[in-house]
């Protein structure tokens, strides 16, 4: 069993990986293109209105967690008619929130973008942007329930296909937008949105192939579970809501106090930051759903395993990544993009920092949210994150530059690290001072070995010295952050990759 579950680590690893390559490529192009055809003013306000919708529509990304979580612990148990009930009761809760965004979403966007919004073009246009984009995340709610499906049932293949597809139509009507169309704001609009809704409506018809005994439809009238999944996306929606807050929050509190010029910039640095993000989320992807079975089916060792693999690889991944970003910040700019905007490379290196002190937690949800008792670890963390965002605010306002924003989130990141690990350690079954030492702390002294490729540079050409350093780091990585066991099994892959 064991066996067969590392081996669809590695076959989900491997296709989630070619998705990031395709796609990484894709978004480059289509953000290199978007940003040239719509200009930095109006790039900025398409990033600020996808800040607001993200706010309007966390009842769908908390819906997602809590069905992923209900679904995948019934599969673990190997109880079909207990996942076809979970699956239909988050249908239904999915379907009535649809219904409830659209009508708190309107209005509210209505009043922010005539009130708050600080755009040198048409305030009608922008709300008709932002009208269109609306619809597209409303559609999408009918995927949820079916995303949380394919991912417990560890199908990345159907979601990795549908999601490239996408990825290439979007490039493609970016590279036509530049020198076709005049209302390019609106057809870049519309795209998105038809793109987004479309990939749950083909989502939602696999999953009714492929998965009829889960996906066939039966009202559930047994309460308690409504009560269930309700309860504990009550304590996911503080999370969800703090992380959004965190996340959007940025770009809406730099617009208050600067201008689209600034969001450009932000907008830019959240880009590559999603990038980077995504080389360890597709490397613990694979893992984050047999972790919660595992621990689900009472198999603590090996959720104890995967979770200081996750925990580990999560970060090396994304510190091996982040490497280029950090050091040749402007040379990679120029290269994608031509013109930087201000204060576009220090935001990126900023935000990397945050985001690689984030990433030292990865994994311990999933055994939290397995546990049930999650209450500590959502009011901890969550209200750390809300706070960074409030300091921030206030920060800015003080008349500090934009970047500091930036540095509150680093800070409380660091606490928010902290309290992750502390809510581990009330696990009684996970031994959390074995996670600590094989994990974090290879990770720390991997960074620590690292601190001179980022205070000594050679005088090279930029290339020759990402190269470099990326050497030192995999070396060190190999000879120093991996276990024995872990370095024969990398050894061995490769060797048999090169006989093939």
């Amino acid at each position: 069993m064991k066996e067969n579950t590392n081996k669809a680590i590695v076959y989900n690893s491997f296709i989630l990986y070619a998705r990031l390559v395709i796609n990484t490529v894709c978004s480059l192009l289509t953000t290199r293109f978007a940003f040239k055809a719509l200009g930095v003013v109006d790039y900025g306000l398409f990033s600020i209105l996808g800040g607001v919708i993200s706010f309007i529509a966390i009842i769908n990304t908390i819906m997602a967690g809590t069905t992923r979580r209900f679904i995948a612990i019934a599969i673990g148990k190997n109880d079909i008619y207990e996942a076809n009930e979970q699956f239909n009761v988050n249908l239904i809760i999915q379907v009535l929130s649809a219904l409830l965004v659209l009508i708190i979403a309107l209005p509210i966007g209505r009043w922010y973008v005539f009130n708050c919004i600080n755009y040198e073009g048409s305030l009608s246009t922008a709300y008709y942007v932002f009208f269109i984009t609306v619809l597209g995340s409303v559609l999408s709610f009918a995927g949820v329930a079916f995303n949380g499906l394919l991912t417990a049932k560890e199908n990345f293949f159907i979601f990795s296909l549908v999601d490239v597809i996408s990825h290439i139509l979007k490039l493609i009507v970016a590279l036509l937008l530049v020198n076709h169309f005049e209302n390019k704001l609106i057809i870049y609009a519309i795209t998105m949105s038809v793109l987004t809704g479309g990939s749950a409506v083909i989502y939602a018809v696999y999953c009714r192939i492929k998965y009829f005994e889960i996906t066939k439809f039966k009202f559930v009238r047994k309460w308690d579970k409504y009560k269930d999944v309700l309860n504990f996306a009550k304590w996911n929606s503080y999370g969800v809501i703090a992380y959004v807050a965190k996340e959007q929050g940025a770009g809406i509190i730099v617009n208050m106090f600067f201008n689209t010029l600034m969001n450009a910039a932000l907008g830019i640095a959240n880009t590559i930051n999603g990038f980077i993000s995504m080389f360890s989320h597709n490397a613990t992807n694979p893992i984050s759903p047999q972790l919660t079975k595992s621990y689900s089916a009472n198999d603590i060792n090996r959720a104890t395993y995967l979770l200081i693999v996750s925990n580990k690889v999560a970060y090396l991944l994304m510190f091996v990544v982040s490497i280029p970003f950090l050091i040749e910040t402007e040379f990679i700019l120029k290269l994608w993009l031509g013109n930087i905007p201000p204060y576009a490379v220090l935001f990126i290196r900023l935000m990397i920092i945050e985001r690689l002190i984030d990433s030292l937690n990865n994994g311990i949800a999933e055994i939290v949210f397995a546990n049930g008792n999650i209450s500590f670890y959502q009011i901890t963390t969550n209200t750390t994150r809300l706070l960074s965002v409030i300091v921030g605010y206030f920060v800015l306002k003080a008349g500090y530059p934009a970047y500091y924003l930036m540095i509150c989130y680093i800070i409380c990141s660091i606490f928010i690290v902290l309290f992750k690990h502390i809510s581990l350690g009330k696990i009684k079954d996970i031994d959390n001072r074995l996670v600590f030492k094989r994990s974090f702390v290879p990770s720390l002294i991997i960074t620590i070995l690292s601190v001179p490729i980022f205070i000594f540079n050679f005088n090279f050409h930029s290339l020759v010295n990402i190269v470099l350093k990326e050497i030192y780091v995999l070396t060190i990585i190999l000879v120093i952050g991996l276990s024995k066991a872990e370095r024969k099994y990398i050894i061995d892959f490769v060797k048999k990759k090169i006989k093939l």
